[in-house]
């Protein structure tokens, strides 16, 4: 099924979902020198599985523009936590919010649709004329699945060890074990 809108993020997470303490352990690092570095290891892998899966990790606000209402609407990135608030450009252009709406956030991807015998309001013929505003990711740390956190701190690895697009002597890839847990996190499946 292909997800249609522009999705941006409207808060940042506030977390990770390893700590620096965990990436350390993972990789037997017993000293403080990097700890700078491997936060930006941390922000970029985890970075890195949100876009390849394409889900959302920690929880984050997240927007989706569409132009106009389709008969079910797509989340994308989830898991889903909640639906905020569906605002929509009415034919004269003004802002409007939708008061209920139907949804479905267990399912992935999760969807909403207008009330039982009733349908979306009309919209404008203008571009990002319905704005769905939503909380994606896993509540907190201790909820993120641990062959997802398992899979973050392999690629935290592969970056520590591998800092230049380019090296001497031996290439190295994205290990085969990242690449297994990305097709497992991959169409709507967050567990």
């Amino acid at each position: 099924m292909e997800l249609k809108g522009i999705v941006t993020v409207v808060t940042q997470p506030s977390t990770e979902p390893i700590t620096l303490a965990q990436a350390k352990s993972h990789l037997r690092i017993d000293h403080s020198d990097d700890d700078t570095y491997l936060n930006l290891c941390i922000t970029a892998a985890r970075s890195y599985f949100e876009k390849m899966c394409e889900i959302t990790i920690p929880s984050t606000t997240l927007k989706l523009s569409l132009d106009n209402f389709e008969d079910v609407l797509y989340l994308p990135k989830g898991p889903i936590q909640s639906v905020t608030e569906i605002v929509y450009y009415d034919s004269n252009e003004d802002e409007q919010n939708v008061a209920d709406w139907q949804e479905d956030i267990a399912s992935g991807p999760a969807r909403l649709m207008p009330l039982l015998d009733d349908s979306w309001p009309e919209t404008a013929g203008i571009m990002n004329a319905v704005e769905v505003t939503y909380v994606a990711g896993f509540v907190n740390a201790a909820a993120v699945p641990e062959l997802l956190k398992h899979g973050i701190k392999f690629y935290v690895g592969h970056l520590y060890e591998n800092r230049e697009a380019v090296t001497e002597g031996t290439l190295s890839e994205v290990p085969l074990a990242v690449s297994s847990i990305i097709n497992m996190f991959t169409n709507g499946v967050y567990h």
